[in-house]
């Protein structure tokens, strides 16, 4: 692994954190959107399809981000805002501002090719809802394969891979692929 400027990496390679590889997606604005290449593990998503009131958000917060934080300084990891909007079309949950949160479903799709790139090891969390108390029920969840099938799954039937998502500071030095 070398030193280099995350603006330098071109978007779809690897790149590490505190031990975390990431996949950068792009830069705007000096800011560089990522996504854990590895899962973090398997975790029960939460109490309801909410992940403002997720385990995941609670794990993602206290035990994941401080790593990072402690590694290039919390001022380097910057907070975006993420959409609760569910497949159904559903805004129940809103909108929250969040360091670290999961991709959603919209970011998933756009960027499928790079995601495909790195064949990524198991089924995993999407942020998105399928739908909400408010037209059904608070209960399922979009989940993705490693081959990007979509099943919608109950929040707390199975456990499911976790790749964070957050956005950097571009001008940071991290460590990259030769």
């Amino acid at each position: 692994m070398k030193k280099e400027i995350l603006a330098n990496i071109k978007d779809g390679e690897i790149f590490s954190i505190a031990g975390v590889e990431f996949i950068k997606f792009f830069d705007k604005d000096g800011i560089t959107t990522a996504v854990a290449k590895n899962s973090l593990g398997d975790y029960r998503f939460g109490d309801n399809n909410n992940f403002a009131e997720s385990s995941i958000k609670k794990m993602l917060e206290k035990e994941f981000l401080p790593k990072l934080e402690k590694e290039i300084g919390a001022e380097n990891i910057v907070g975006h805002e993420v959409d609760l909007l569910s497949l159904d079309g559903s805004d129940k949950w809103g909108k929250i501002n969040c360091k670290v949160s999961l991709p959603t479903f919209d970011f998933y799709r756009q960027n499928v090719k790079t995601f495909d790139k790195h064949k990524l090891d198991n089924w995993w969390w999407l942020v998105t809802p399928d739908t909400t108390s408010e037209h059904y029920d608070d209960n399922w969840l979009v989940c993705v394969s490693p081959h990007g099938n979509f099943y919608n799954n109950y929040f707390s039937n199975n456990n499911f891979g976790v790749r964070p998502f957050l956005t950097f500071v571009s001008s940071i030095s991290i460590s990259c692929e030769e």
